[in-house]
């Protein structure tokens, strides 16, 4: 028997499956029936009652007089939405506009400043900006020549920092 209990013990999936089975069996009493409920009943029978009452309805339908004045109430309300909609629209559009305007003006506004600061940046008497030396394609080809020539020989050089 402590063989037995000790299997058990060892195995914590064994003992799971167990009391899962063991609640399933005892959770599945009979539910009594509710007198109140609708006695259950086959798809065949359920198909013939609407089939039925399908039937009654196409016999009792009778066409119905058009409502004129509740299109006609309709049509006006939707008329009248209509143009609640556009003038609200009208609206928005005229307000995106105007800022539109706003922020053009704001814009053309900063442009100007950065030009008149790009323009006392770049005078060539100023303290803050001087030009820097340029060089064209021959210059700089010469000065690489000329660092080989003035340069250690390359022989001294080691190979691996060539390399890199």
């Amino acid at each position: 028997m402590g063989d037995f209990i000790d299997f058990f013990l060892k195995n914590p999936f064994l003992i799971i499956v167990l009391i899962g089975i063991l609640t399933s069996m005892l959770g599945k009493k009979k539910q009594p029936q509710d007198p109140n409920a609708p006695p259950k009943k086959k798809w065949q029978e359920v198909m013939q009652e609407l089939q039925g009452e399908m039937q009654q309805g196409k016999q009792q339908q009778t066409p119905a007089p058009a409502p004129v004045r509740k299109v006609e109430q309709q049509a006006a309300q939707a008329a009248e939405v209509i143009d609640e909609t556009t003038n609200e629209a009208n609206k928005r559009i005229a307000e995106l506009r105007r800022l539109q305007q706003k922020y053009d003006q704001e814009r053309l506004y900063q442009k100007a400043k950065a030009d008149q600061l790009t323009s006392t940046i770049s005078d060539n008497n100023s303290l803050v900006y001087r030009k820097g030396p340029s060089f064209g394609k021959k210059q700089l080809i010469d000065g690489i020549i000329m660092s080989e020539v003035l340069g250690p020989p390359r022989a001294k050089r080691s190979l691996q920092r060539s390399r890199r």
